[in-house]
């Protein structure tokens, strides 16, 4: 398993030993199944079809229609129902689609589709697809992320703030004040 595999991926699956199986059926993330799959020689094919179900999870974040089509393209490929140069020209147009930037959801949902695209020739760049298609989930759900964590600091800080200077040592300095804010 540790043969030019990243050290996150050893770390990550190193609970289930030399049982592969075990480390299939229990690894928790897909872009380490892929890498694993495409790094022993599974049927190119079968990593492509891979690979489009894990970018097919962030097309709610994609704005280019092109990175639909990719996909569609491929999975023809997938079929037999289309070559690879029907692949590399729907990616080209993705490519030239997507060079506005966008927001961060909609880039790496895109990233997700174009190493689809990509991985039709390049089996190698399939595994980038589900950690794009992950962070497009990430970074479309960070506003909802953001502003929790946010909250929470915000009432860490205020807790710390009242421990260090109590009401006691606030309400004289209002005093002088008159009262006012």
């Amino acid at each position: 398993m540790e043969s030019g595999a990243q050290r996150d991926v050893i770390d990550g699956l190193a609970s289930f030993g030399d049982d592969w199986e075990a480390m299939w059926n229990g690894s928790p993330r897909g872009d380490w199944l892929l890498g694993i799959a495409e790094r022993v020689g599974v049927d190119h094919r079968a990593l492509v079809v891979a690979a489009i179900g894990c970018a097919e999870l962030a097309l709610d974040y994609v704005v280019p229609e092109e990175a639909r089509n990719v996909l569609a393209t491929a999975t023809r490929w997938t079929k037999g129902e289309a070559d690879a140069d029907e692949v590399k020209r729907a990616t080209a147009a993705l490519e030239e689609a997507s060079k506005t930037p966008a927001d961060p959801s909609c880039e790496a949902g895109v990233r997700a589709a174009i190493a689809v695209g990509m991985g039709v020739e390049d089996r190698t760049v399939l595994p980038t697809a589900p950690a794009a298609a992950t962070e497009a989930a990430i970074t479309a759900s960070i506003d909802c992320g953001f502003e929790m964590a946010m909250r929470w600091a915000h009432d860490k800080c205020a807790s710390a703030v009242r421990l260090a200077i109590p009401w006691s040592l606030v309400q004289p300095c209002v005093s002088k004040l008159g009262g006012s804010r």
